[in-house]
């Protein structure tokens, strides 16, 4: 079953993501804490904004500013079930973009699942082609945990990330959906515009 915006309001900056549960955002809030903890002892701690938990997603495909007319066509490309069966992810290490000596965003990766997500991934592009004009990239599945704004001094990034254990914590993937997200005081806000269930090939 899919769903949709009330009264067919779609446009805006969309994005196309998997959910993940309750017992990541757990797991990325101790993880989250730990690292917050390890910067603050160093000689001048770094300015990181962390993503709140409740805002936590695999994103698939980044659509941007979408006008009405398009944001329509895209809901309904992606509202067809996708013909995968519902699949675990499991989530172990912390890396960093560009690279680990010098994060600009900091992320949570993926040791299974990650070839079930490539795909879905491919099958987003196939409905939607290429609506927002961005150049493609390899996808590297990961949640973005927070953005570095200073890097401060005194911290040995790789050996930092190294040293934190993310707990084998996993995930079910069960749906895409298309979001439109609208920025506030308090941080983005996401709306749910179309749910795209993954079901298995003969049903």
């Amino acid at each position: 079953m899919s769903a949709s915006a009330p009264g067919g309001r779609c446009g805006g900056r969309l994005f196309v993501a998997i959910d993940v549960g309750d017992a990541v955002r757990a797991e990325v809030a101790r993880v989250v804490a730990e690292i917050g903890a390890k910067l603050e002892a160093a000689k001048r701690p770094p300015k990181v904004t962390w993503v709140k938990p409740a805002a936590l997603h695999i994103t698939l495909k980044f659509l941007g500013e979408t006008s009405a007319e398009e944001a329509a066509r895209v809901c309904e490309l992606l509202a067809p079930p996708f013909r995968t069966e519902p699949f675990e992810i499991e989530w172990r290490g912390i890396g960093a973009f560009p690279s680990p000596r010098h994060p600009r965003a900091l992320w949570m990766g993926v040791i299974r699942g990650a070839s079930q997500l490539g795909a879905i991934e491919s099958e987003v592009a196939r409905r939607l082609g290429n609506p927002g004009g961005h150049e493609a990239r390899p996808f590297l599945p990961h949640l973005t945990l927070g953005r570095i704004k200073m890097v401060g001094q005194g911290v040995d990034w790789p050996k930092l990330l190294q040293a934190i254990d993310v707990r084998g914590v996993v995930s079910r993937a069960e749906q895409v959906t298309l979001y439109r997200s609208e920025l506030s005081q308090r941080g983005p806000h996401y709306t749910g515009l179309v749910n795209a269930p993954l079901i298995m090939n003969n049903e």
